[in-house]
């Protein structure tokens, strides 16, 4: 049997650390969002593989992790699904 050609799109999570001011971590999502998200692409991802034809944002958000600046001990660092819905902290019942 022959060896025929495939194009294969790899939908690939990737972390984009993007500094914005809000008056909390809900508005610092959206805000985050704007920027990753807005007309303009605002990482640039460039194959470097002869065999990668494209790479693109797959537009999927699986998760946000929020720190705030003013926090270098992250103590009130808080992690939130991709509807900006709280997540529940490793081994703690308690929402963010």
């Amino acid at each position: 049997m022959s060896r025929l050609r495939h194009f294969v799109h790899v939908y690939a999570t990737i972390r984009i650390k993007v500094a914005v001011d809000a008056c909390d971590h809900r508005a610092a999502m959206r805000a985050a969002d704007a920027v990753v998200f807005g007309d303009r692409n605002a990482v640039g991802l460039i194959p470097v593989h002869p065999a990668v034809i494209d790479a693109d944002y797959a537009e999927e958000v699986t998760e946000y992790l929020v720190d705030e600046a003013d926090d270098p001990s992250f103590a009130r660092t808080r992690s939130y699904g991709p509807d900006h819905a709280p997540r529940l902290a490793y081994g703690d019942r308690r929402v963010a």
